[in-house]
């Protein structure tokens, strides 16, 4: 489980800031929330892991893929808006992946706080 929280840890540490055009943009608000979400996970994994030892898979997976997707959607931001031709398609191809792996990642980071709430795995 420490692993699990050091490899949070380093997404949230390496999640590039954007150049906004606006100082809420929706890009800007997916990071900071994707950000923050590794942060706390991270660290309550390691909190947890100093109490409870390594854990088992089923209780680490779930922090591993939190920080996959999170790898993930922080790669594809970058993306975003980012191209030497501009093309709407791709832009829209690509914000319809950062949804879908939105709902994936709430649905991770709800897990993985119920847990740490807990102690217990859960149903994912």
């Amino acid at each position: 489980m420490d692993d699990a929280g050091c490899c949070l840890l380093s997404v949230a540490w390496n999640i590039a800031p954007l150049t906004e055009g606006r100082p809420d943009s929706r890009r800007g608000a997916i990071r900071r929330s994707v950000e923050s979400a590794c942060r706390t996970a991270g660290l309550g994994a390691r909190e947890w892991a100093a109490r409870h030892g390594t854990g088992t898979e089923a209780q680490y997976r779930p922090f591993l893929q939190l920080a996959d997707v999170a790898y993930e959607i922080a790669t594809l931001l970058l993306l975003v808006d980012d191209f030497l031709v501009p093309d709407l398609e791709r832009e829209h191809r690509r914000w319809a992946e950062i949804e879908d792996l939105l709902v994936r990642f709430t649905e991770l980071a709800d897990w993985t706080s119920a847990f740490l709430l807990s102690g217990e795995p859960l149903r994912l």
